[in-house]
Parts: C-alpha cells; sequence; structure tokens
C-alpha cells in the first residue's frame, strides 16, 4: 500500500479527477433513485400464503381500495347533507384514475320500503333513485347486517366512501407472469433463457410500480385537495391500503431529506467544537455526504428500491464514512503534534499507513455484522443488507482516497498542542481500574434485566402505532377502524361448497354458525359473507329462512346493482368457493394476530367438523402476521451468525483466541441491551427495530478492533497493562468518543419525525452507539487487565 499512496500523492490531480468522475457517474443516476411502501415490501417474499392470496385476487378483486369517511353532526340523511355528499361524490368521479365511487346514495336499499321476494327483480331501491324512505333507510343504514358498522357506523353519524382506482392491465400481467416464473424458478424449472427473461421482467415489473406509484401518489394527492372543498359540512378523513403506502414514501422521503440536512447540521457543529479547524470540519463532511449520495447513485443505477427498514441508509452511511474520516483525523493531529517537523507527505502516509489494518478490520466485522441479515429470509432485509454491506465498503474506499488527495491540495496544517487526556476518556479508565469489580456486577444485573426483556419481546404491531396520533393518518385509521367496521382484512375461502350450499340446509346452518362467532370476536369489525345474504332474505321473507328450492328462484332473481354487494363477492360457482370477509380492528390493543388466526382455524375445523385442508385463511392480516413471525426466527438467525463471524473475524484479526473471546464479550452488550428495554416497554419489533442489533453489533465491533489495535501498538513501549490502557484511552479513546457522541447525537435527530419506527430506529442506534463506546472503555480493559491476555 506504500507504493499506492506514494502514487496518489505524487498524482493527486489525476488522482482527483478519476475519483470525481467515479463518483460523479453514480451521483448523476441519483433522479432514478426510488422507494418502496407497497404491500409488497410488507409480505414474504415466497409465502405461499402470497401466491394463495394473489390466486384470490384474480378472482374477487383487490382489497387495495381507499375509503373517506364522512362524519356529520346532524342528520347523515337531511336533504341538504344529502346534496353535499352527491356533489362530493361527483367531482370525485371526474378524477382520472378513480374506476368508481360507491356511497349510501347508490346502494341497494331492501327495508326501505321493505320489499316482498317478489320485489327483489325490480328495479331496485336507493337514494339516488328516489324511490328511498329516508326515515327508514336510516333505520336500515345503522341495523342492516350489510350496512351496519360497515358503509354506516352504529350512530348514524358516519358514513363510507369507498374508492376504486384503475388498475393497469398490462402491468398486472406482467405482475403475474413475474410471480409464476418465480415459481418455476424456485422449482429449477426455468432455462437459462426464461431466467434471463425473468430478470427482464423483474426489471419492467419494478419500472411499472415505480410509474404506478407516482400516478398512484398523484391521484391521492388531487382527492385530498378535492376533500379539502368539502370539510364546510362534514369532517374527512382519508384511508386504505394505497393512502397508508402512499404516506409512508412521503414520510420516509421527508426523512431522508430533512433528517439528513440535520445530521449534516449537526455533525458539523460538533466537528467545528472538537477540532476549531475548518478543514477538520469541512473534509470530513463533504467526505461523508460523497459516499452517501455516491452509495444513493449505487442503488439507483442497480435499480434497488429502498423500502421501510432500509429507509434510514442515507444517515448510516453519513456517520458511517465520518468515522472512519474522524480516526483519520484525529490520528494525523495526533502524529503532527509529536512529530511536527515530519514531512508533509510522509506524515499523511503515516498516518493512512497506521489506520488502514484497524479501519479495514472495522470495515470488514461491520459487513460481516450487515451481512448476517442475507439469511433472514426477508426480501427488504436482505437488501438492507448488502445495501449497507455496499455502502461501508464505498465509505472506506472513499475516505482512504479522498483524505491523502484533500490533504496533498492543501497546506501543511498547524496542529496547535491539544491535551490528548479528554476528561471523559480519562475518568472512564480511572473508573475501571478502581471500580472494575462492581462494574461487573452491575453488568450481571442488567443482562439479568435484559433476559427478562428479553422473554418478553413480541412481535405485534399495529400499523395505526407506525404514526403519531396528531398526523391524519392515525385520525383516520382510528376513526374507520372504530366506526366503519375495522381495517386489515383477513378472509376465509372455502372450497367445493358453492353449489351445495344452495341445496344443503345444514351447510348454510354452518356457515352461519361460522358467520356469528367471527362477528363476536373482539378482535373483529364487520363481518360479510353468503350469510349476510340469507340474513337479507329472512328479513325480507317475514323473519322466516328461504329452503332451497326458493333460495334458487330468489338468486336468479337479484338485480346485478344487488349481486355486486351481496352475492359475487362471497360465492363463486365457477371454481366451487364460499368466501367470507372480515374486518379486523387495529384499534385493540389486546390484537395478537397469529393467535387470532390460530383460534379461528381451530375453531372451524375442531367445533365444526370442517376438514383441515377445505378452508383457508388469507388476506393482508395472514400475510402481515406471517412476515412479522418471520422476525422473530429472523432475530434469533442474524444475531447467532453475526455472533460466529465477527468470532472469526476477530481471530483472523488479533491470531488470539482469548483477546477475540474478550473483545466479543462487551459487543454483545448493546444488542442485548437494545432488545432487553424493547421487552421490558412492550416494544414490538417490527421491519426496521430487527435491524438495529445488527447496526449495534456492527459498530461496537469497530470501537473494539480500534482499541485492541491501539492496545497492542502501546503494550510494546512497557509491558504495563494498567499505563497502556491509560495511553490508549488517552489516545484511540479520544477518536472513539469523538465518533461516537457525534453519531449518537446525529441519531437522535430521528426522534422527531413523525413515523415511528425511524423515532425507535433513531433513538435505539443512539442508546446502542452510547453503550457500545462504554462497554469498549470499561469493561473490554477491565477483562484485559483481569485476563492478562498474551499480546
Amino acid at each position: 500500500m506504500k507504493h499506492f499512496y506514494n502514487f496518489v500523492l505524487k498524482k493527486s490531480s489525476s488522482s482527483a479527477v478519476l475519483l470525481l468522475l467515479v463518483a460523479g457517474f453514480f451521483i448523476a443516476q441519483i433522479p432514478d433513485f426510488q422507494l418502496d411502501a407497497s404491500s409488497d415490501s410488507l409480505v414474504l417474499e415466497g409465502d405461499d400464503n402470497l401466491r394463495y392470496y394473489q390466486s384470490i385476487k384474480k378472482d374477487y378483486g383487490s382489497d387495495d381500495f381507499l375509503v373517506i369517511s364522512y362524519q356529520v353532526e346532524g342528520n347523515l340523511l337531511d336533504p341538504a347533507q344529502l346534496k353535499h355528499l352527491a356533489n362530493f361524490r361527483k367531482d370525485l368521479q371526474a378524477i382520472d384514475e378513480i374506476k368508481s365511487v360507491t356511497t349510501i346514495l347508490d346502494v341497494p336499499l331492501f327495508r326501505s320500503p321493505p320489499l316482498s321476494l317478489a320485489d327483489l327483480g325490480g328495479d331496485g331501491v336507493s337514494i339516488d333513485n328516489g324511490n328511498a324512505d329516508l326515515a327508514l333507510a336510516n333505520k336500515e343504514f345503522k341495523a342492516s347486517p350489510l350496512y351496519g358498522d360497515n358503509l354506516v357506523s352504529k350512530d348514524g353519524k358516519t358514513t363510507a366512501i369507498l374508492i376504486s382506482l384503475k388498475g393497469n392491465e398490462r402491468f398486472e400481467e406482467r405482475r403475474q407472469t413475474r410471480d409464476s416464473m418465480r415459481l418455476k424458478r424456485a422449482a429449477n424449472e426455468l432455462s437459462k433463457e426464461a431466467l434471463n427473461k425473468l430478470k427482464s421482467i423483474e426489471k419492467q415489473v419494478l419500472k411499472d410500480a415505480t410509474t404506478q406509484s407516482d400516478l398512484q401518489a398523484k391521484t391521492i394527492a388531487t382527492i385530498r385537495t378535492t376533500i379539502d372543498k368539502y370539510r364546510d359540512k362534514a369532517s374527512l378523513f382519508l384511508g386504505g391500503l394505497p393512502m397508508i403506502t402512499t404516506d409512508i414514501v412521503g414520510y420516509i422521503s421527508s426523512d431522508l431529506i430533512v433528517f439528513s440536512l440535520a445530521v449534516i447540521g449537526l455533525m458539523t457543529l460538533i466537528l467545528a467544537l472538537i477540532f476549531k479547524g475548518v478543514r477538520w470540519v469541512l473534509m470530513p463532511i463533504g467526505i461523508s455526504i460523497t459516499g452517501a449520495l455516491t452509495m444513493t447513485g449505487v442503488l439507483a443505477f442497480l435499480g434497488w428500491k429502498v423500502t421501510v427498514i432500509s429507509s434510514n441508509f442515507f444517515s448510516l452511511l453519513l456517520v458511517m464514512t465520518l468515522s472512519v474520516t474522524i480516526h483519520l483525523v484525529v490520528r494525523y493531529r495526533e502524529l503532527a503534534q509529536n512529530d511536527p517537523d515530519l514531512e508533509y507527505q510522509q506524515l499523511i502516509q503515516n498516518t493512512l499507513e497506521q489506520m488502514l489494518k484497524p479501519c479495514l478490520f472495522t470495515t470488514l466485522t461491520t459487513i460481516a455484522a450487515f451481512g448476517s441479515l442475507l439469511i433472514s429470509g426477508i426480501r427488504p432485509v436482505i437488501d438492507f443488507g448488502w445495501m449497507m454491506s455496499i455502502g461501508v465498503t464505498i465509505a472506506l474506499v472513499l475516505s482512504f482516497l479522498a483524505f491523502p488527495i484533500i490533504m496533498s491540495f492543501l497546506p501543511k496544517a498547524k496542529v496547535p498542542k491539544f491535551k490528548t487526556e479528554l476528561g471523559v476518556t480519562h475518568g472512564l479508565a480511572k473508573f475501571t481500574e478502581k471500580f472494575g469489580n462492581h462494574l461487573l456486577v452491575v453488568l450481571v444485573l442488567f443482562i439479568g434485566a435484559a433476559g427478562i426483556g428479553i422473554n418478553k419481546l413480541s412481535v405485534e404491531n399495529r400499523f395505526i402505532d407506525y404514526f403519531k396520533e396528531s398526523t391524519e393518518i392515525n385520525q383516520g385509521l382510528t376513526l374507520i377502524d372504530k366506526k366503519l367496521g375495522g381495517t386489515i382484512p383477513l378472509e376465509i375461502i372455502f372450497d367445493d361448497l358453492a353449489e351445495d350450499y344452495w341445496y344443503d340446509e345444514d351447510l348454510r346452518a354452518d356457515v352461519h354458525k361460522i358467520h356469528t362467532y367471527l362477528d363476536n370476536l373482539d378482535e373483529t369489525g364487520k363481518v360479510l359473507s353468503i350469510d349476510t345474504l340469507m340474513q337479507i332474505l329472512t328479513e325480507v321473507n317475514d323473519g322466516q329462512a328461504l329452503n332451497g328450492f326458493f333460495l334458487n328462484i330468489v338468486r336468479g332473481q337479484i338485480p346485478d346493482s344487488a349481486r355486486a354487494h351481496v352475492l359475487d363477492p362471497y360465492i363463486n360457482e365457477d371454481n366451487g368457493q364460499l368466501r367470507m370477509v372480515i374486518r379486523i380492528r387495529e384499534t385493540n390493543k389486546e390484537l395478537k394476530r397469529g393467535e387470532l388466526i390460530n383460534k379461528i382455524e381451530q375453531h372451524i375445523s375442531k367445533e365444526l367438523g370442517f376438514r383441515e385442508g377445505s378452508f383457508h385463511t388469507t388476506g393482508m392480516l395472514v400475510l402481515y402476521n406471517n412476515m412479522l413471525q418471520s422476525l422473530f426466527e429472523s432475530q434469533i438467525k442474524t444475531i447467532t451468525v453475526v455472533f460466529a463471524m465477527i468470532f472469526i473475524m476477530f481471530l483472523f484479526v488479533f491470531k488470539s483466541v482469548s483477546l477475540s473471546i474478550l473483545a466479543l464479550i462487551p459487543n454483545t452488550l448493546p444488542s442485548l441491551f437494545i432488545l432487553g428495554i424493547m421487552g421490558l416497554m412492550n416494544i414490538p419489533l417490527d421491519l426496521m427495530t430487527i435491524t438495529i442489533s445488527a447496526i449495534a453489533i456492527g459498530i461496537g465491533v469497530d470501537n473494539a478492533i480500534h482499541y485492541i489495535h491501539r492496545f497492542k501498538a502501546e503494550f510494546q513501549k512497557d509491558q504495563d497493562y494498567m499505563a497502556t490502557m491509560y495511553r490508549s484511552h488517552a489516545s484511540i479513546g479520544l477518536a472513539m468518543f469523538y465518533t461516537s457522541i457525534t453519531v449518537t447525537l446525529g441519531f437522535l435527530i430521528l426522534a422527531l419525525s413523525n413515523f415511528i419506527p425511524s423515532i425507535y430506529f433513531g433513538v435505539f442506534t443512539a442508546i446502542a452507539m452510547l453503550s457500545a463506546l462504554l462497554a469498549n472503555l470499561t469493561l473490554l480493559p477491565k477483562l484485559i487487565l483481569m485476563v492478562k491476555p498474551k499480546i
């Protein structure tokens, strides 16, 4: 490397041009950078339930619709209020990308006035048709098995406006082709030519998704503008999965820009306070920004989308690049103070040569930590592992190239005499010497408390909890969930029963029992099924259930306008399926998705005798639950693998089993503390917090390598373990303290986000950084002093 740095320093202009060209190429790709918060990023790729759900969507349509809650203070069916609603609907229908709008104005009514069985085949009763009795309609909307607690709240003050968005058939066909080819790829049934075709289709699907996402965002913005025009006579909130995904992208985009700028500003201030020199501020900040921007360009070039999980990659890369650069700056200043007359280029070269090995090893261990995410089995988590592994590599290479190039263009800086003994690090050294044994006792207690917390860890989190209560999205979801029958759909599909249903009275009774059971669960909101139609027909028939003969006559008389609401979504005679749709109340704090799904399946099979395999639970609730449950397994696998990989790395770096064990012990603590705190505070694991352990371990290990590397160098001076500890704290301890404090404060800025997972990510990563610093400046030296390993 000596010859390489000689070349870089002597040919600094050529090196600078080459570096700028490479960085500039990737930075120029940033306009193609993409964010993804679609439902695809919230489910497990390769999940059998996902494939089943996609097949169900083909037959029954998507549940990806928007909901506007329309709440009034007076009478919802007052003529003036109905006119206001009709005008609102008209303006919504005028928006290009809206396929249909369903309101209380256009749905069929059966009891307003009461219809006889013979009347069912007529033109139909609705408010739009002008033949509805509004007083009776008010009662029907609140009490109807179809509309009550669904289209209209039980108090009659709130109604739902359902908006279906236009799809793109070509996009959907490509997506279906991709999914079917992925199945064949998993079974090794694709030829080389077909594999190349699949890669091409996957790239096109990504582009389609971006186009669709941009169009959806514009449509939702237009809907919100329309909503604002009609707030004079109603309280309006927008909800639905498309809105959630669009708003999450908005939050991620805002956090990427606002908090990245805030982190840069804060880091600039801290560096100015620490180093009190323009070059020592602008150079690290400039290298960090360039590194993060270059990685953003790399992601755009590769076509990788950033998801909720990887949304904080920019801030992470900023601080990780800054960490490397600060170590170079601190070491340069230290060498310059020790030998002020040393020739300038030699001083730069000595800095690079002395710091290359520890920085290379810390980068490799950080890659090992993030590389452990690759076995998680969760596609967004795997992508995040790849992103950060590539990112920290870019950070290392860029820092060790840009630092000497920039320094060579600047005159030799006069480094004023500064105290190498920082009060904090010296205090930690004294604390370790005098109270080290007490520290071990306290740590044992902390580990015990962390163990209790870890046993309480769960993955049961709610979409509503992702957003602050002050945000529109939280308020809207809460209102819809409580007033209009829940939010997240669960579906139950029964095979080969459609034809028998009309003739088998016992089967109809069993379906009614299931419907009633589901309706009575605390976790469920509105339940809709073919039994809903049976309840309506029973009401129409003066409370008498129809037999098979009359049912077959009546079902043929139901007009198309009514079939779309009460029949077609719940029975498919082409494939023989019966379908139940249950909306789950997310506001129920006792909701445990996995237990609920298992309880329902057990009841249907054990209590009612339906054969296992003859029915299937599906829907976003099942898919999201599968993702959450996999987080536990993923967390265990990643932590186990990361410790194994880092121990192997330590053996390679230190060439000592005892030192490797000593270095590993303190770096288990940050992740244990974080998981323990989350368990004790009942904060569930989610798609973002699952990555904190790997980050905590990766960053903590960096400190351990730097400290032990310096400890070994200092130990050669006098072979005195205690004196070596004080000198190590006074030298490398400074760099560790500066980088940790800068990074900690940078991550704490995320606490100001409106997106709760970002807040948790920022706060817990900051705690991990501080605990890693303290562990490596107290517990690690104490263990070295106790064991006195051969160095």
